[in-house]
Formats: structure tokens, C-alpha cells, sequence
């Protein structure tokens, strides 16, 4: 399973359905507006695993300084010398029924040092290999011990790695416009030039079907030899590729804001507006599920359907994530520095931080290895294991010494619902679901609502939401009207025409008498 990071382009557009991109510029290589960030965003006090010649380790490199716990906690204690353990806490529970909990922790494994922003990084479906690619311009494929199993350079920065589920393969593409494909061992087996630059690969059944995503507006499906099956062109840059383990769906997303999934024959299955720029698409390797992730904070699960079984916000762009088989678990990576674990349902069982900008995830297909890179060069590797549920003990909770005011609200929110129910609603041009929907966390201010149903005509209005109220809107669909006809199915213009030639007969015989 793979996942990758927002990469080289600075410029994007908002683009909206059915409007047009406006001049606002955003960069996703930081996630703030009207600033370039620096290519190399490493922290300058971190020396982990360098050797004397200052390249990077080689072999299993142990955590000096463990990733952050949730903001403001204190770090982890250290471990044993034979073993350094850095166990990021980390979860917020499932859920609190019958007095038992259910959370996850992970442990971290190992880190490995690159020369530049991780910008990639993906797993093998067991866990055995892993590759990592960025702004050193390196392929570089790791064992499941963080060791370097090899090493291969590309001519510009490497946006996306990805190794097919069995490990027997993989990918890359790079800024330098290529997509390249190799064996588990290294060897080179195919490159490919493309029309801009790869921002996007995924790889499936053993290399025999790749996925690239590029600025050009398109992805590309090829097969082992390098041929391409079909391109399909979207209303920007590609900048994610999935691809499920039997090649039979590729997602992609791109910066028009919208998340496409295709099948192997490169039909277009659907496609589904975000919010913001679609950095991250994972299919589960069941295909039943495709997540996403955008520059404006938010990850999503879909179904197969297209349906979006939930949403999930954090503070910086999601610029990765990774769906384990059924979905069962749900890695995100952001900007906000912190990455998640959620279930099916969306909430989230873990969570933890590294100190620096994640720019990718990847998740085993069972869900319980997670690796991610991030802006301060590294490569981690965690293991995630369930907490076992604890009982709690009742006790008696005195009431609080003093008073605590409720927070002031600072979001509304809009409960959408129509008759007849099922239609697709979309606010300000972006579908948001499918009545009765209720949208929470809206920002105080107007908001355009349609509703559309096949069958029945648009139906449209403008709601102001303000903070701390729910404003309730019902639409009342019609049904669009049948063509009439005048009784005796006799058109409309011939009446008229008879009409006139009886009117012009009268006035004659007026005339003669």
C-alpha cells in the first residue's frame, strides 16, 4: 500500500463545478498561500543514524529523538539499549460502551535518514519492503529492518513511490518527467517520458499495470511493457494515483478539486468534488473503499459507489493517505505535522506526531504497520497494535470547584433535507451528500444550496448561517413538466394557423355586404 505527498506544483487554482478558477494562488508544498517553501525543510538539530561520512545509514537506524506525543504531553521514556522503543500514545478511544475502552498505540520501529523532503513512501502488502522517494532525487527501497536494500537516482525530485502488494516491483515518478519501473532487486525495467511532470504512480499485479498522475492534466494507465492502455484528462494537474492489487480500479486526484475513479478499460466510473486540491487517494486492496485527502484539511472515505461515508478535518493539509484492506483502518498524513489512524466508521483510534510536516503514509494491507515521511527527511516505520479494553471502575466525580463557561460558538451549520428525499446537494457548486444531510462547522455567512434529483427541476436557495444555529432547509422538488398538447393532440400552431384564415373569411364577408 502506498501513499504520497504534495509535490512541485505552486500554483493552484480553486476550481469549482460548473464555474470558473479564480486567481487564488496556493502552494502545497507548504500549505499557506503566496510563499515558496524551502526545497529542504529539514530540522537542523536532528543528527539521527548519520555516518562519519555523512551519508546515510545503511542498516537499522533506532530513534534518538521519538516523534512528539499529542501536543503538549511530555516525550517517552527512553528504552533498552538493545532495542529503543519510542511509543507515541496515541489514540483517542473508539468508544466509551459498557464501561470499556478501545483505543491503538504505536510502537516505533526504526528511522531511516534521507538527503532531502521525503515526498513518498509505500509498503509491500506484508510489510517486507519499503520504498521512499523525495527531494534527493533517490528511489530508495528498504527491508522490513529499515536496512537499504537499494538505491536508485533520478534526475530531479522523486513525487511518488510505490511497490506492488506482492513486492515483486517498483515504481516512481519524478519531477524530471519520467515515470520508471523496476524489479524488487533494482534492476531497471521500463521508463517512460512524460508530457510533464510525474507527480503520481501506483503500481499493481506485479508491474503489470502502473498508474502515473502528471501536470499534464492526464493519467496514464500502461501495462508491464511499457504500452499505454488509455489517458484520461481531468480539469488540472494529477497529483494521486491508486490503484487496487488486481488493477481492475485506479483512482486519481487532481488539483480541479475532484477525486476520479476509473476501471481497468479506462471508463470513468465517477468522479466526486472535494474541498480543495485531491493530494491523497488510496483504493482498499478489496476495492469496496477509495479515501482521499486535500490541501484544505480534510480526509474522506468514499465508497465504491461514489457515496462519501465520511469526512474527517485536521489542521493542515491531509497530504496523504492509505486504506487497509476493508477499510478497516485509515491512515492520513498533514501538513499540522501529526498523522491518524481512523476506522470504518471514521473515528479516529490513533494518533500521534513527528515533529515535522508529513508529506506521505502507507499502510500493510492488514492495517498494522504504518510508515511515513515527512519534511525533516525521515523515514519512520511504526507497528500498531489494539489496546486491550479495560474496565473502568465506578467512581463517584465531585462537581468542579468553580464554573467553567461553555466555549463560545464560532460555526454554524446547515440540516438539508427534500422531498421526495435521495437528492444530491450541493453548496456553493461542491457536493456535500445526499438528503437529509446535516453539514456541521460552516463558516458565519451565505451559502447557495441545490438540490438535484433526475426527474425533478433544480431546486435552489440562499441561507445565512450564523454562529452557534442550525438553519433548517427543506427543498420541495417538481417534477419536470410533460410536453402539452391542445385537446385532440392537435398542435398548438396549426389552431393558430386556422384561426387566422376563419378571421380573415369573416372580415371578407363583412366587407362584401
Amino acid at each position: 500500500m502506498g501513499g504520497r505527498g504534495c509535490t512541485g506544483k505552486h500554483h493552484l487554482h480553486c476550481h469549482r463545478r460548473g464555474g470558473d478558477r479564480n486567481s487564488h494562488r496556493h502552494d502545497i508544498s507548504t500549505g499557506e498561500p503566496g510563499r515558496l517553501a524551502d526545497r529542504h525543510d529539514n530540522d537542523p538539530n536532528r543528527s539521527i543514524g548519520r555516518r562519519s561520512s555523512g551519508g546515510p545509514r545503511t542498516h537499522r537506524c533506532n530513534a534518538l529523538h521519538p516523534p512528539k506525543l499529542n501536543r503538549g504531553s511530555e516525550r517517552s521514556p527512553s528504552m533498552t539499549q538493545k532495542k529503543q522503543w519510542a511509543t507515541v500514545f496515541l489514540a483517542v478511544a473508539l468508544s466509551l460502551l459498557c464501561g470499556m475502552v478501545v483505543a491503538e498505540e504505536a510502537s516505533l520501529d526504526w528511522i531511516y535518514e534521507t538527503e532531502g523532503t521525503v515526498r513518498g513512501v509505500s509498503i509491500s502488502a506484508d510489510g517486507g519492503a519499503v520504498a521512499a522517494g523525495g527531494d534527493d532525487g533517490k528511489v530508495t527501497l528498504l527491508g522490513r529492518e529499515g536496512e537499504v536494500l537499494w538505491e536508485k537516482k533520478a534526475q530531479a525530485s522523486v513525487n511518488s513511490v510505490s511497490v506492488a502488494p506482492n513486492g515483486s516491483a517498483v515504481g516512481a515518478a519524478s519531477s524530471d518527467n519520467h515515470v520508471y519501473l523496476y524489479d524488487i532487486d533494482g534492476e531497471a525495467r521500463w521508463s517512460y517520458l512524460l508530457p510533464g511532470r510525474g507527480f503520481a504512480v501506483a503500481v499493481a499485479d506485479g508491474g503489470a499495470y502502473v498508474a502515473a498522475g502528471s501536470s499534464d492534466d492526464r493519467v496514464y494507465l500502461f501495462d508491464g511493457e511499457r504500452k499505454i492502455l488509455w489517458k484520461s484528462v481531468t480539469g488540472d494537474d494529477v497529483l494521486s494515483t491508486s490503484i487496487t492489487p488486481n488493477g481492475s480500479l485506479i483512482a486519481a486526484g487532481s488539483a480541479d478539486d475532484r477525486v476520479y475513479l476509473f476501471d481497468t478499460s479506462g471508463k470513468l466510473l465517477w468522479s466526486r468534488g472535494v474541498f480543495g486540491d485531491a493530494l491523497g487517494v488510496s483504493c482498499s486492496p478489496d476495492g469496496r473503499y477509495i479515501a482521499a485527502g486535500t490541501s484544505e484539511g480534510r480526509a474522506y472515505l468514499f465508497s465504491r459507489d461514489g457515496e462519501i461515508l465520511w469526512e474527517f478535518r485536521t489542521g493542515g493539509s491531509v497530504t496523504s493517505v492509505s486504506a487497509a484492506d476493508g477499510a478497516r483502518s485509515v491512515g492520513t498524513g498533514s501538513l499540522d505535522k501529526t498523522f491518524s489512524v481512523l476506522d470504518q466508521n471514521g473515528q479516529t483510534t490513533l494518533t500521534g506526531e513527528t515533529g515535522a510536516a508529513i508529506r506521505a503514509v502507507a499502510l500493510t494491507s492488514d492495517g498494522l504497520t504504518l510508515v511515513t515521511g515527512s519534511g525533516d527527511s525521515m523515514v519512520r516505520a511504526y507497528t500498531i497494535a489494539t489496546v486491550e479494553p479495560t474496565e473502568k471502575t465506578p467512581t463517584t466525580i465531585p462537581p468542579p470547584p468553580t464554573t467553567t463557561e461553555e466555549p463560545t460558538p464560532t460555526t454554524g451549520a446547515l440540516a438539508i433535507s427534500s422531498n421526495p428525499p435521495g437528492a444530491a446537494v450541493y453548496m456553493d457548486n461542491l457536493l456535500v451528500g445526499k438528503t437529509p444531510v446535516t453539514v456541521p462547522d460552516l463558516e458565519p455567512g451565505n451559502y447557495t444550496v441545490s438540490l438535484e434529483l433526475e426527474g425533478y427541476e433544480t431546486w435552489s436557495g440562499e441561507f445565512l448561517v450564523q454562529t452557534g444555529t442550525t438553519v433548517m432547509v427543506n427543498g420541495t422538488l417538481t417534477a419536470h413538466p410533460e410536453t402539452t398538447q391542445t385537446q385532440a393532440g392537435t398542435p398548438f400552431p396549426i389552431i393558430a394557423f386556422l384561426g387566422t384564415v376563419l378571421a380573415a373569411a369573416i372580415i371578407g364577408l363583412k366587407k362584401e355586404h
